[in-house]
């Protein structure tokens, strides 16, 4: 019971956080910097052309169909644009696979605004963050993580509608990918730490499940924007997860404390690659 009043506790928090990092990310001009990177605009400019493509085509469409009606027919009707973007809404919170390849061509610009944002607020410098070696470590993270929660999400999803399909699998459905939405983002705070993404996992599901939750709802929603909302809420997050999890997680003054379990295994690992070094000492001394 109290790990759900904390988590319930942590989710309007973080929801309450987001007007806080809108005015920080544009008060300290987070985008400043990102011609460091010579190869983002390209991609940026490759992510509109294919959102704005799919959107112009989906309204061009929808005027072809309503073409010969009234105008108010067209706004308040039952087939209006605002009851297609809502559906669409819907229809997304159900199968969001754009989300994820969204989340992963956006990783660059992801963790560029994470990285000045605890530049900021910690004063943590990451060495030659800008060259292309330590993006390329955080985009095939990003990847990584990204395939190993669609594929929790889809199980457990799965598992509950086989239980229970009615009318209480959508809010379920809304809060699984919310949390998996914000796992992703959350983990680029976890990384800056060196956290591995067991380790980050691992942290998030043991104590900032709220965390997580209160990030990916309003991103969800901000991702069902064309271009806009598909750029901007994953930027507006990842700097709201700096702020929460710098808040809320003493990750930043202690680092990442294992389990017995965690250190029982890490010191089985270091004595294996002890022995192995030792052997290998061993033969480069034989004559």
């Amino acid at each position: 019971m109290d790990r759900l009043r904390q988590g319930i506790h942590e989710f309007f928090y973080t929801l309450l956080a987001f007007p806080r990092a809108w005015r920080f990310m544009v008060n300290h001009r987070l985008w400043e910097g990102l011609r460091q990177y010579g190869w983002v605009a390209r991609g940026l400019v490759v992510i509109g052309i294919l959102l704005g493509i799919q959107m112009i085509s989906e309204i061009g469409d929808w005027f072809n169909r309503h073409q010969n009606d009234s105008l108010s027919a067209m706004v308040i009707g039952g087939d209006s644009l605002l009851i297609n973007w809502f559906t669409d809404l819907y229809e997304s919170m159900s199968d969001g696979m754009l989300n994820w390849v969204i989340l992963v061509l956006l990783e660059v610009v992801i963790y560029h605004f994470m990285r000045r944002t605890l530049q900021i607020i910690l004063r943590k410098n990451v060495e030659n963050a800008h060259k292309f070696k330590p993006f390329l470590d955080a985009q095939i993270r990003m990847i990584f993580v990204s395939m190993g929660a669609v594929l929790f999400e889809g199980i457990i999803l799965n598992v509950g509608e086989t239980i229970h399909d009615g009318w209480f699998f959508w809010p379920f459905t809304l809060f699984v990918r919310s949390v998996f939405l914000g796992y992703v983002i959350a983990d680029n705070y976890n990384e800056q730490f060196g956290l591995t993404i067991e380790q980050s996992w691992r942290n998030l599901y043991r104590d900032y499940i709220g965390i997580c939750c209160g990030l990916g709802l309003p991103m969800l929603i901000m991702m069902q924007v064309p271009i806009i909302g598909s750029v901007l809420g994953p930027l507006v997050t990842s700097v709201t997860a700096a702020i929460v999890l710098r808040e809320k997680s003493d990750l930043h003054i202690i680092g990442y404390q294992m389990s017995e379990k965690e250190r029982e295994k890490a010191e089985k690992k270091a004595a294996r690659e002890a022995r192995k070094m030792a052997r290998k000492a061993a033969r480069t001394q034989v004559p």
